[in-house]
């Protein structure tokens, strides 16, 4: 996505047209993306528009290289982003990437461990309790 990066200082949310603005897609791409990709739900104003945070905006960028760079199907970019998830390279909904550690480093450092104890903290932020 051309501009990510260039953010204004202190910007928090972005419109639909400004993601669109920002990435040279449709709005209606959009809308499509977030009924087949549950991990894109921007939040909904109160006069229900939609509004994108950073995350949302990286993973529009995501699923953008996957479909229109790498050729994908929405399937295949399905299963390939829960694969990513799965290996660790993203720790779910909070969208960071987490380092890769030296193989031949033996390490106690348990990454499952702690990408799921930031999930339960993420969910009983959110939820008040586990979702699962």
């Amino acid at each position: 996505m051309s501009g990510s990066s260039e953010s204004p200082e202190g910007k928090v949310w972005w419109s639909l047209q400004e993601v669109c603005e920002r990435t040279g897609l449709e709005a209606h791409v959009l809308r499509y993306w977030e009924a087949e990709f549950p991990q894109l739900r921007p939040r909904k104003g109160s006069n229900g528009t939609r509004q994108y945070r950073e995350k949302e905006l990286a993973l529009v960028d995501r699923i953008r290289t996957l479909l229109l760079e790498e050729k994908l199907t929405i399937q295949a970019a399905r299963r390939r982003m829960a694969e990513e998830r799965d290996r660790g390279e993203s720790a779910g909904q909070l969208g960071l990437l987490l380092p890769e550690a030296p193989p031949s480093e033996p390490s106690d450092f348990d990454r499952q461990r702690v990408v799921r104890e930031l999930r339960e903290v993420l969910d009983v932020l959110r939820f008040g309790r586990k979702s699962w």
